[in-house]
């Protein structure tokens, strides 16, 4: 008799044949990154549910919110860029690719080459920061599959997943919860208006990953803001609600980090 598979099993095994994974003889094999990285400070990860949902801006913001010295680590092609014109100033790239730039106590970096492929990009740089923000900017189920620095901070290491406040929004986060394997430990971040504003169409909508989260208290919202979908990101101050939305969201990270390896100090 046929065994039923799930969408969530399906999806994995396509990003595991993509990532030239593969599950024989019913065990799984999952490679282990050829070149680990083991950064001495904390680390947060940002992901996207889907691609220009706002990843970008919350980890800009939640860097921002930090008030400590901390880098946004933007791990996508170059092309895919949110955050080339968000420095005020441009400090090198470094020997193994990354180019850097700074906004007061916030650092950049941000790749300098168009890859093909998830496991092509280079473990960033150490660094004396007391705090690094990851944004992924990869599909998810492909850098789940991988063998790359990326994998294991995506299972183990603090993560928002970021997606926007629509019907296919909540999909899409719904999906990535899964594909993850983090519905249960992930922060959700939707950007749009808060909870209690929405449509009843959209009040009606969570899947139950989602709507967990929500019932947990770690679903939360982000203001949009005009002038950034207007203009992206830039060397000028971030709006104030984005960036009070942020500090909430980062006390969370701090609270549910406390006692683990990978503890946020406040």
């Amino acid at each position: 008799m046929t065994t039923p598979v799930s969408v969530d099993e399906l999806q994995r095994a396509w990003a595991a044949v993509v990532a030239g994974d593969f599950r024989s003889a019913g065990t799984s094999r999952r490679r282990s990154p050829a070149h680990p990285w083991s950064p001495d400070e904390p680390c947060i990860v940002v992901a996207g549910a889907a691609g220009r949902v706002g990843a970008t801006t919350v980890a800009l913001g939640l860097a921002t919110a930090s008030g400590r010295t901390t880098r946004v680590v933007e791990c996508g092609p170059m092309h895919t860029s949110g955050l080339a014109a968000a420095s005020t100033a441009e400090l090198g790239i470094t020997a193994s690719g990354w180019r850097q730039g700074s906004r007061g106590r916030v650092f950049i970096d941000r790749t300098t080459s168009t890859f093909q492929s998830v496991d092509e990009v280079p473990a960033p740089e150490l660094s004396d920061c007391e705090l690094t923000v990851l944004d992924l900017n990869w599909d998810l189920a492909l850098i789940d599959a991988a063998a790359c620095w990326m994998t294991p901070l995506l299972r183990s290491a603090p993560m928002i997943i970021v997606s926007v406040a629509t019907v296919p929004g909540l999909r899409a986060l719904e999906n990535a919860l899964h594909v993850t394997g983090r519905a249960t430990t992930a922060i959700c971040v939707l950007l749009g208006p808060p909870t209690k504003k929405w449509p009843k169409s959209l009040r009606n909508a969570p899947p139950p990953a989602v709507r967990a989260a929500d019932v947990a208290e770690r679903l939360f919202t982000v203001p949009l803001d005009a002038s950034l979908g207007l203009s992206g990101l830039n060397p000028d101050p971030l709006p104030t609600p984005l960036l009070a939305a942020c500090q909430t969201i980062f006390d969370r990270v701090i609270e549910d980090t406390k006692g683990t390896e990978n503890h946020v100090s406040i």
